[in-house]
């Protein structure tokens, strides 16, 4: 930190041949009321006077605007004093600065410090500075405050108010940078200024809902230190969950056993996000030493607690065990949810299994539990990669047909595997749905599209039916307009998204992530740089996270332009403040990396995915292997095509056939390849 020169307290007037007069902003009668408490203050300072005690004199005017109850009164000691010839001095200008702000009057602070501070060339000490930065925080000038605290915190004989540093700080919180607010904070905790209590909860709340957690530890400890009061019980769990989001287990499990040591009862959503944190980073074994805690502590869980479990086994692909769960909820008479039905749905759509997850589906009615489109939507999706086209339209007939509202994932599903330019007749179904599942409206009879001819009388309609959702629910034209926004960026139809995207936001709805995201593919594929900019400040200032989608639609979108230094500082901001990425990243810059034949930088980030916590799985293995194959390196994607079997990861026929491919083409010794494909 640069060292700044210390602040001169001895300031040496030149004498004047008139008097000082004032120009303080707050109007005045030059008359003050009379009272004995003013008349004896005034006689006082002329006894004084006349008797040439200079300093009593000042000193009497710097008391009676201390215990002035109004700014008339203090401002009328100011006009005493400069008819009676006194020089105001730092210890009166200070005290009237004080007196301005205490009294809710900062603008006339600010202008009595600049007309008889500034301009005259005195250089205010730590009392005056301390004053000042409190004004210009309440006038909202808090750059200039900061400007003038950074002065006062970098001088030797640095005297820091409690008042300054609670403005400073609460001014970096009412704009939400609490990261800054931190630096600040630290500076300071090091200066031994006590603080009050909320200023502590403000600032470790902001930092974890901005993923500072480190940060928010640090906080934490200092509080602990120079309070010496024991934490509150919002404070540990702001910091369990923000440590529990970030995947800093170790430090979360500290935060849980000194809550108990304190003598707070852990709830079932802490132990519950507990398991969930451990079940992203498959330690399943961890999750059921939280359970089993929790059962021990006499906590009951509840269908939250067991879905968790569940969803963290069949992620490890432990289906035996998720069923085990299944059961022992059934035993202990918890029924299993929509949201139950729908992991082991998904699960059996995965593996393939479409007969079992049918049959999952089929059974919630009996069980008196209506599908959602999420139960819907992995089973379509999974009967499209089977080809079993017809079968998907009687899945998507029979869900309409019971009233379900489909969304935008059910939307994005079917435009993807339904052939290109049906985009906006699959939009205008989905709005017709969304119309009469969600609106009560019936708009059948428009889905005879031969009677549309053009892709302009497709938009009117859909536009017609867009406004009339609007009109009865704004949740609804939410989802609405992210399917017709995306319907537009499909077929390429940009200021017709963007218009849409506006239209949306200005009927009072926030866009969704998957409007964001669609947008931000559709101007990276124009070149649209400084429109994905100002999309990105428009999801800041909404509160809205991009998640991985949206890193791997800009890495992806980077590396088809051959811009991986653009594609590494996404990785690095991902680092830094998440989400983590996933391996389709990391696989799409290796793929990159191996496209300019830079194969030894692809190696580095392909090990750099293990190093960062990412298993290796099929899609990591064989875009490492294409790599090698690509620049002439057989032997060694043959040695980890091995690699990947010895590490328990069944390559699919895909993969198989991928690496013949590569190696035939490059005439690279086959080895014992064929033999395995031939087994498998």
């Amino acid at each position: 930190m640069i060292k700044r020169r210390p602040f001169h307290h001895s300031i040496y007037f030149k004498s004047k041949k008139r008097p000082i007069t004032s120009t303080c902003a707050v109007p005045l009668d030059p008359q003050p009321t009379s009272n004995d408490h003013t008349s004896l203050f005034q006689s006082r300072v002329h006894d004084l006077l006349r008797r040439g005690l200079l300093s009593s004199a000042q000193q009497a005017i710097q008391r009676f605007i201390a215990s002035s109850p109004t700014v008339h009164d203090a401002v009328f000691a100011i006009e005493f004093a400069a008819a009676s010839g006194v020089d105001l001095g730092l210890g009166i200008s200070c005290e009237n600065l004080r007196k301005l702000v205490d009294l809710g009057e900062p603008l006339s602070a600010h202008d009595f410090y600049h007309d008889h501070l500034i301009a005259r060339g005195i250089e205010p000490d730590s009392n005056i500075v301390n004053s000042m930065v409190i004004c210009l925080a309440k006038l909202g000038k808090l750059d200039d405050a900061v400007k003038l605290f950074d002065r006062l915190i970098g001088s030797e004989d640095c005297v820091l108010s409690n008042a300054a540093c609670t403005m400073i700080l609460e001014g970096f919180y009412e704009q939400d940078k609490f990261l800054e607010a931190f630096d600040y904070f630290v500076r300071i905790s090091d200066a031994n200024v006590k603080l009050g209590m909320w200023i502590y909860n403000v600032l470790i709340n902001g930092l974890c809902h901005q993923g500072y957690v480190g940060e928010a530890i640090q906080v934490f400890d200092i509080m602990c230190k120079n309070t010496g009061l024991p934490p509150t019980l919002h404070m540990f769990k702001t910091l369990f969950f923000g440590l529990c989001k970030k995947g800093w287990l170790v430090e979360a499990e500290l935060v849980f056993e000194e809550m108990e040591v304190q003598g707070f009862f852990v709830d079932k959503v802490m132990y519950t996000s507990l398991m969930n944190a451990h079940g992203k980073n498959k330690k399943m074994k961890m999750a059921m030493r939280v359970y089993f805690r929790m059962l021990k502590k006499g906590c009951d869980p509840d269908i939250c607690t067991y879905n968790t479990l569940i969803h963290g086994f069949l992620k490890m692909g432990l289906f035996d065990k998720a069923w085990v769960l299944w059961n022992l909820m059934s035993d202990l008479g918890i029924q299993p949810n929509e949201v139950t039905y729908n992991l082991m749905i998904c699960y059996y759509c995965k593996q393939g299994k479409l007969d079992c997850a049918t049959m999952l589906l089929n059974s919630m009615v009996p069980c008196n539990l209506a599908p959602c489109v999420h139960c819907y939507t992995p089973i379509i999706a999974a009967l499209y990669k089977q080809n079993r086209c017809l079968e998907v339209d009687e899945m998507c007939e029979r869900m309409l047909e019971s009233g379900i509202i489909p969304d935008h994932v059910l939307f994005f599903v079917l435009m993807k595997n339904e052939p290109k330019g049906l985009e906006l007749q699959l939009c205008l179904l989905m709005l017709q749905a969304i119309a009469k599942n969600g609106c009560g409206l019936d708009h059948s009879s428009l889905s005879n599209f031969d009677k549309i001819n053009s892709s302009a009388g497709l938009e009117q309609e859909i536009e017609l039916i867009l406004r009339e959702i609007t009109r009865i629910d704004l949740n609804l034209c939410n989802v609405a307009g992210s399917i017709y926004v995306s319907a537009l960026c499909e077929g390429g139809k940009t200021e017709a998204a963007l218009a849409c995207f506006k239209n949306v936001a200005s009927a009072g709805c926030i866009p969704l992530l998957f409007t964001f995201n669609s947008l931000i593919k559709r101007l990276f594929q124009d070149g649209r740089f400084e429109d994905v900019k100002s999309l990105f400040e428009i999801m800041q200032n909404e509160g809205i996270v991009p998640n991985l989608e949206t890193y791997l639609i800009m890495v992806n979108e980077y590396c088809k332009q051959e811009d991986l230094a653009s594609a590494f500082g996404i990785l690095d901001q991902m680092k830094e403040m998440g989400p983590k990425p996933n391996v389709a990243i990391y696989a799409c810059i290796i793929a990159c990396l191996s496209k300019q034949r830079r194969i030894s930088e692809a190696e580095t980030v392909f090990h750099m995915m293990h190093r960062d916590g990412l298993d290796h799985d099929e899609v990591a293995y064989m875009t490492m292997i294409k790599a090698y194959t690509r620049n002439g390196r057989g032997d060694k994607a043959l040695n980890l095509f091995e690699k990947m079997i010895e590490n328990a990861i069944q390559p699919s026929s895909y993969s198989y056939t991928a690496l013949l491919s590569g190696l035939v083409k490059r005439k690279i010794r086959l080895k014992n390849v064929g033999r395995g494909f031939c087994s498998k």
